[in-house]
């Protein structure tokens, strides 16, 4: 009975897994990691190593999460790249030679 519930549990731990990496968004990958790491933590309750479960629940999920949602608010608001890129380059360049004075003419 024990290895059908070892089973399940390893592939809802592989389905999650590949949930995550295919979230679109980090706010739900963050939940979703951390509900793996509390499910790994019942299948090492399981396998009877309480001393591993209690570590990954502790830093596997409880720790990593709020490192990872911290993380996730204070680059909430945080510039990106794109924003200081131009919108046009054409736009930009035609800008620069305007701003170019003439020579005087002879």
């Amino acid at each position: 009975m024990t290895s059908w519930i070892v089973l399940f549990i390893s592939v809802l731990l592989v389905m999650m897994a590949l949930a995550a990496v295919f979230s679109r968004s980090l706010a739900s990958a963050i939940i979703i990691l951390s509900t793996l790491s509390l499910f790994a933590a019942l299948l090492f309750v399981l396998v009877a190593a309480p001393d591993v479960a209690i570590t990954e629940a502790a830093i596997g999920s409880a720790l990593t999460t709020v490192v990872f949602v911290l993380a996730l608010y204070r680059t909430k608001d945080a510039p990106m790249a794109d924003d200081r890129a131009p919108k046009n380059a054409s736009e930009e360049s035609s800008e620069a030679l305007r701003r170019i004075p003439e020579a005087p003419h002879a």
